[in-house]
């Protein structure tokens, strides 16, 4: 069943179901003007602040999981669940959080990690409209081998 004929069966009861609270619509906003939901847009500066560390002797540019996120379209809760569920790999790279912040460590990745991440990503059509799932893709062991590559 299509959205609009969802919309036009509560527009008709003039409740949510099994709830008491009334659909109020407004006369000039149409069911296509709606914001769709898990509509990403890729932010192109992710990498204006990278944070800046010294690496065996190197100063190494790193990003947040923030910035990642931004990167590849996503949330950073997005990001972490990623992380959790071993699609990509844990943060080699890990700050503690500020002082007096009971959250704890900071993700930091390398240029080479995000830039390496979007592409593969985008390779294997995991950010497209259409996205492929992660287990028809060879994303998680792509990332993997990137991961190792850059430590």
């Amino acid at each position: 069943m299509s959205t609009q004929m969802v919309d036009a069966a509560f527009e008709q009861l003039g409740f949510y179901p099994g709830s008491s609270r009334p659909i109020i619509r407004h006369p000039n906003r149409h069911v296509e003007d709606r914001p769709r939901r898990h509509q990403y847009a890729i932010d192109d500066s992710w990498d204006e602040k990278p944070r800046k560390y010294v690496t065996n002797g190197v100063e190494t540019e790193f990003f947040t999981v923030g910035q990642l996120a931004r990167a590849l379209g996503r949330e950073a809760v997005t990001i972490r669940k990623w992380e959790r569920e071993g699609t990509i790999p844990v943060a080699i790279f890990q700050v503690p959080g500020k002082e007096g912040d009971a959250r704890g460590r900071r993700r930091l990745y390398t240029r080479a990690q995000v830039e390496g991440i979007v592409r593969i990503a985008h390779e294997e059509g995991v950010l497209h409209e259409r996205r492929r799932s992660f287990a028809t893709t060879e994303f998680k062991a792509r990332v993997l081998e990137l991961f190792k590559k850059t430590t």
